[in-house]
């Protein structure tokens, strides 16, 4: 009984004394004040409240087209079917020129676009199934290096070291098989990695484009003879 009636007595105090508290409000009026004409024109004129205006250099004819053309390109595709329709279109560019940066890295530009056509520069013959077995590689050979080509006569002993890997039966040529594809079917072979080196010579010298001097042609073809006094 008498914690409960310290809790009374408690509520009631508090209640007292909030109830004594009175809400004042402010019933001053407010003033509008405005600013003298006259001293704002004085700041106008004060030197020290006038600031540079930043004039933007004029821009190009060429500056001008860019930003002409890439407000069309906006405005084009400004709704979100037109941004679907631009992100495939950037997505298509992307690929195609990232494709043709690999088939220039690759040398396929210089076959048709499967492989089965290999026009060679300065031969006036193409490489085939049929005539692959009669080309005089030796006199051809002779000729390039006579030319300086030192580059086409690396893919000329490169088609002879072909050549003679098929007469001997280590792999089936075809215009249309790859490099690798010769790699990999002398698989096991004592010969495959001699061949996979002469494979990587060929590739850098004629699809890399990479130049080759004479004196550097020199160590080139004796390691292909080498390698095809070991087949005969």
């Amino acid at each position: 009984m008498r914690r409960l009636g310290i809790i009374i007595c408690i509520v009631f105090f508090y209640q007292f004394s909030f109830a004594q508290e009175e809400v004042v409000f402010d019933t001053d009026s407010l003033s509008l004040r405005n600013f003298e004409t006259a001293t704002i024109n004085n700041y106008k004129a004060d030197p020290k409240f006038q600031y540079e205006e930043v004039i933007q250099p004029s821009r190009s004819l060429w500056a001008r087209f860019w930003a002409w053309f890439w407000q069309k390109i906006s405005s084009l595709f400004g709704n979100e079917t037109s941004q679907d329709t631009f992100s495939v279109f950037i997505i298509i560019l992307s690929v195609s020129i990232l494709v043709f940066f690999i088939v220039k890295l690759t040398g396929m530009s210089n076959m048709g676009l499967f492989g089965k056509k290999n026009k060679e520069e300065g031969l006036g013959y193409s490489v085939t199934e049929d005539n692959i077995h009669s080309i005089n590689f030796d006199a051809a050979i002779e000729q390039a290096m006579a030319d300086k080509n030192f580059r086409f006569a690396v893919r000329l002993l490169y088609l002879q070291t072909l050549k003679n890997l098929t007469d001997i039966g280590l792999i089936n040529w075809q215009v249309n098989k790859t490099n690798i594809a010769y790699v990999e079917e002398l698989n096991g072979n004592e010969y495959q990695q001699s061949f996979r080196t002469l494979t990587l010579q060929f590739e850098n010298n004629w699809y890399g484009y990479v130049p080759i001097e004479e004196n550097e042609f020199q160590g080139v073809i004796n390691h292909f003879r080498q390698f095809n006094q070991k087949l005969s």
